[in-house]
């Protein structure tokens, strides 16, 4: 019997067919990044943590921590301005825009009925301040605006982008809401893009009156929603919501945030080759006494 006849029948006798190319490569695992922000009770960023002090499940399945490190990564940031003509955010968000220079791109859009964009993602902080300097006072919205679709559209755009850590900032002096996005859309596209939602407003309602609703069913539906995404939008996001009775708040709220960006974790962990895309997220810490905050969805599902 020749050589490869008695390769074949030894085969053949054995069970297994001869191979004749490379090994079928097996799934490798994959990473996931998430940013998270860790502060202290008093608010103030926590800057020194490690790796081993952080724990990732999915689903309530442990994942492997592969690396933490301070956010680098350049952000993709649009602010929407939802003031009612008041111009009250002005100030201090021409220091917020200082305060994060060279940290990324700035986009920034007013809520005026519709959102119109002031200014496209630049990374310039004077081009950003010099289109915030226009929201001084002016003619007022008092019947309301479309911040739901300003967030949704900016949501959308982010993961059009490809953003690699896109924030939305939302300020709002209330009232009453146009957009007919339903919230589980929004925040199903809050998920998918990344985005991570933060709330400033002025529980105020003398800043924008509510309107004589003449039907029981006019704009309900609409302001239920609003309310549901500023409520679990930044929960879900990892971000924040703060409400303030008065527009000296604001300055030290802009503050706050801007802190906290600076200082964010991307903690890099492992996943499986294959995974459902529905997860939960759980991100925590060890240490005691400091507050986390991260999404509770795997983002970009």
């Amino acid at each position: 019997m020749t050589a490869p006849g008695l390769a074949l029948f030894c085969a053949s006798v054995l069970g297994f067919a001869p191979q004749n190319g490379p090994p079928a490569a097996q799934p490798s695992v994959r990473t996931n990044t998430v940013y998270v922000s860790v502060v202290e009770e008093s608010g103030a960023p926590v800057t020194d943590l490690t790796a081993d002090e952080f724990a990732v499940k999915e689903d309530g399945h442990a994942r492997e921590v592969v690396g933490v490190t301070t956010a680098s990564e350049p952000m993709h940031l649009m602010i929407l301005v939802d003031d009612n003509g008041t111009g009250l955010f002005r100030s201090g968000l021409i220091q917020f825009v200082q305060q994060l220079q060279g940290r990324g791109h700035i986009a920034v859009s007013a809520v005026t009925g519709q959102t119109q964009k002031l200014v496209d993602y630049t990374p310039d902080a004077s081009v950003v301040a010099q289109a915030i300097s226009t929201l001084s006072a002016r003619p007022a919205t008092n019947d309301g605006g479309q911040l739901l679709e300003g967030i949704f559209q900016a949501s959308k755009d982010q993961e059009r982008r490809r953003a690699v850590r896109p924030v939305i900032v939302a300020l709002t002096v209330g009232g009453e809401e146009h957009s007919t996005a339903p919230a589980h859309q929004v925040l199903d596209q809050l998920a998918k893009s990344r985005s991570v939602l933060y709330v400033i407003q002025i529980t105020n309602s003398a800043l924008r009156p509510t309107v004589a609703i003449t039907q029981s069913r006019q704009l309900l539906g609409e302001n239920l929603n609003l309310s549901e995404v500023l409520g679990e939008g930044p929960k879900q996001t990892g971000g924040w919501r703060q409400q303030i009775v008065a527009s000296t708040g604001i300055v030290e709220g802009l503050r706050r945030l801007a802190a906290e960006l600076k200082t964010q974790y991307a903690v890099a962990y492992t996943r499986p080759p294959k995974s459902k895309t529905t997860e939960r997220l759980n991100v925590s810490v060890t240490r005691r006494n400091v507050t986390l905050r991260a999404p509770n969805k795997v983002p970009g599902r």
